[in-house]
């Protein structure tokens, strides 16, 4: 069943080569939200640095979701776009992109079929709006994001920008005027930023515990390849198309410049990240220091039995369970018998009591799967797969459980 599978260390280092390669960038479909996540939380669990086959040697990554977003509410023209949805919204499934633009796309899902799929919608927009496709490959740079973000309350001239996000998503699309108001402190990435949509009152009269539940009340990662336009791209035409009122917005940006205690509210704000204590879910709760990164590097070398000897070499307190189940995962026939004891239960454990919402116990795994399997609507291929899945998950629970 495992026989063409490899380790997730070993994985992880094939994916970390791959998108490591020098003056490339790594691109995909929802993929900054979405994909890179996974490959960050991978690379930590390995002890590879998550973050720097995102920059070094002249890499970058980005995501050209936006860039479709974008192209459906600022220049449409050469794109087929797909039948809204039931709420009278634009559509930007890739499956539904690419049926309205006659591009074959049998076995969606599949992931060399959705890369396929995701070039070609590029590479449609790149013939069809090539300025656009240049423009928002150039805003991986957080620099020059930085430069269309001016903090705080839009810079010297209360500088509006045009910001594409699916938060903004309505009947018009999913632009809007917006006012960038300053940085967080406790994140340099991380720009709080109002729709001007929205009415401001609230805004004005919030606490620091409940500014970023107000309507409006956003923030924007420059590190994520945010679509930011400059105002001069809202003409009259397209000020109508999107259901923007730039007057109306203006007159809002300049109010809410008259208010400097919004900024010292922002400032005031304590970090709402919400810790997980769970050590596979704890990436971004510092960053690990360079002594410790360069033991990491030993470690990836060391031979499977040589792997636990390093516990004491790291001071970080997350190191210890995470080099436990790093060798678990991938050598569990490293382990000494009391470790392989240890380690059977925490899979028990992790298996009987999931973390997240709890719902992917065993009962509902093969449950979903049975359901699926009876549906008229699932082909024969899938249904092959789910058998296949339903033959792991009864050897799993055996050797967990004997």
């Amino acid at each position: 069943m495992n026989e063409k599978g490899v380790i997730e260390a070993e994985f992880i280092q094939i994916i970390n080569n791959e998108f490591s390669r020098p003056n490339t960038t790594v691109a995909g479909f929802n993929s900054v939200r979405f994909d890179d996540e996974f490959i960050r939380n991978a690379l930590y669990r390995n002890f590879f640095d998550p973050y720097r086959r995102e920059y070094e040697n002249n890499n970058s990554r980005w995501d050209i979701i936006d860039l479709v977003r974008a192209t459906y509410d600022l220049r449409p023209d050469g794109i087929r776009w797909p039948e809204r949805n039931e709420l009278n919204r634009p559509v930007f499934r890739l499956t539904a992109l690419t049926e309205a633009n006659g591009i074959d796309q049998v076995g969606a899902h599949d992931a060399l079929v959705d890369v396929r799929a995701t070039i070609a919608i590029a590479r449609l927009i790149k013939e069809k709006q090539p300025r656009l496709y240049r423009y928002s490959y150039d805003l991986r740079s957080k620099n020059r994001v930085k430069r269309l973000l001016k903090a705080p309350f839009g810079g010297e001239h209360t500088s509006l920008a045009l910001h594409t996000n699916p938060l903004f998503s309505s009947e018009h699309g999913n632009t809007r005027l917006i006012l960038p108001l300053t940085y967080l402190k406790t994140n340099s990435n991380a720009v709080v930023c109002f729709d001007l949509s929205c009415d401001v009152e609230p805004l004005l009269s919030a606490a620091e515990e409940t500014l970023m539940t107000v309507p409006g009340v956003f923030t924007i990662s420059i590190n994520k390849c945010p679509f930011i336009s400059p105002v001069n791209v809202l003409t009259k035409e397209l000020e109508k198309k999107l259901g923007i009122d730039s007057a109306l917005a203006a007159t809002r940006a300049a109010y809410i410049r008259t208010h400097p205690n919004v900024l010292a509210t922002i400032h005031r704000m304590k970090d709402t990240f919400e810790r997980v204590d769970d050590v596979d879910y704890q990436l971004y709760d510092a960053f690990f220091t360079t002594r410790d990164q360069q033991v990491f590097e030993t470690l990836r070398r060391a031979e499977p039995s040589e792997k636990m000897s390093f516990l004491n070499r790291v001071q970080d307190p997350r190191f210890g369970n995470l080099l436990f189940r790093h060798v678990g995962r991938n050598w569990p026939d490293a382990f000494t018998e009391e470790e392989y004891t240890r380690w059977m239960s925490h899979c028990a454990n992790r298996t009987l009591n999931p973390p997240g919402d709890g719902k992917m116990t065993w009962k509902f795994f093969y449950r979903s799967i049975e359901e699926k399997l009876e549906s008229i609507d699932v082909t024969p291929q899938e249904k092959q797969i789910l058998a296949e899945l339903k033959e792991y998950g009864i050897a799993l629970e055996a050797k967990i459980f004997g």
